[in-house]
């Protein structure tokens, strides 16, 4: 979500059972696309306006077979990066900041999964949490700090735990329960860090982290699991989902 109020995603058809991306306005309305009638994932959205995804066959996410685009108005605009002389063609883009900077990860020859910072001109550098196994970037601010995960051993036996990357120092932030494993999803300009915690497979719900605090997200009336994906960077306004039900909410 952006300051404007604009939410992207992805949704599912239940006609022919395709994967599209959407955005919704602030005012309701709501457009579906799909990239050259692929699956087609909606990941974040700018305040200038700009969307960036990943168009690919199911269960693309995550692998090397995801093709990744930013949207401006209808026009859609294959993204690649270089790193080191290498230029990637598939990778997964799960977050832009306000000067075109996007964070997320790709999977190199050798088969490990990376991180990535790339800059809006197409060059990148890999993103990799000192001793980790692999490492992988979720959002970034208008700040240029970056948050996500990294496991000291690779998949499938991940133990994931959060991490902060600003102005190229590294910090670990983990929820505090020893049985559970963290990703950090979002991070907004003041600083503001949601988050997911993870028990075995399978996410247990989110959090939100400022100044030293843990709050737990749980959205009013449910009884499943909330979630948590994303903040919009100058208002502090969190978006996610429980169950079926997608919100958004103010941080308190």
């Amino acid at each position: 979500m952006n300051d404007y109020g604009t939410v992207v995603g992805d949704a599912d058809d239940d006609v022919d059972f395709s994967v599209r991306g959407f955005t919704r306005l602030a005012n309701g309305s709501i457009t579906y696309y799909r990239r050259n009638s692929l699956d087609t994932y909606f990941m974040d959205r700018s305040n200038s306006g700009i969307t960036v995804g990943v168009a690919g066959p199911p269960f693309s996410l995550g692998t090397t077979s995801g093709t990744p685009f930013s949207l401006k108005g209808s026009t859609f605009t294959p993204l690649t990066m270089t790193i080191g002389g290498t230029t990637y063609k598939k990778f997964t883009v799960w977050s832009i900041n306000r000067w075109g900077t996007t964070v997320g990860a790709f999977t190199d020859s050798s088969g490990k999964r990376h991180g990535f910072k790339r800059f809006s001109d197409g060059k990148a550098i890999a993103l990799d949490f000192p001793g980790a196994a692999q490492t992988e970037g979720f959002a970034v601010n208008d700040n240029g700090a970056i948050v996500g995960y990294y496991s000291k051993t690779a998949s499938p036996n991940v133990w994931r735990h959060g991490f902060i990357y600003s102005n190229g120092h590294w910090a670990t932030l983990n929820y505090p329960n020893s049985t559970l494993q963290t990703e950090l999803s979002g991070i907004s300009n003041s600083n503001l860090i949601i988050g997911t915690t993870i028990k075995g497979s399978n996410a247990t719900g989110s959090f939100l982290y400022k100044n030293g605090t843990f709050k737990n997200i749980v959205m009013p009336n449910s009884n499943v699991p909330t979630y948590a994906n994303g903040v919009s960077p100058g208002k502090d306004l969190i978006t996610g989902a429980s169950g079926y039900t997608g919100f958004i909410a103010p941080c308190k």
